[in-house]
């Protein structure tokens, strides 16, 4: 079942400083089933495209995966516990609205 987490749920995810894995980066659990699960309309989202980025962070707990969407500087965020091996939720991640950018192309 996915979970979206709220803006602070999702902060508390982080242990800076977040570290790009992307190049090696080794899977721990197959993210996709749950990425399917979860309802793109609800999101406001019609899709996705292949994951861009993949961070960890300072802890080496979570991992990071971010999915770009057809909304500009939006990514869906799906969070790994590498240590339970479980999917802890999803966020949607407007960089535009958490940096305070406004341009669109």
């Amino acid at each position: 079942m996915p979970y979206l987490l709220s803006s602070e749920e999702f902060s508390g995810f982080f242990a800076l400083p977040m570290r790009d894995v992307n190049e090696n980066a080794e899977p721990v659990l197959d993210i996709w089933p749950y990425v399917d699960s979860i309802d793109l309309d609800a999101l406001g989202l019609t899709g996705l495209h292949d994951v861009h980025h993949v961070y960890r962070d300072a802890s080496e707990r979570f991992d990071h995966i971010l999915i770009g969407t057809e909304r500009f500087n939006t990514l869906l965020t799906i969070i790994v516990d590498r240590q339970l091996q479980v999917i802890a939720g999803h966020h949607l991640l407007d960089l535009n609205q958490a940096y305070g950018r406004a341009d669109n192309p």
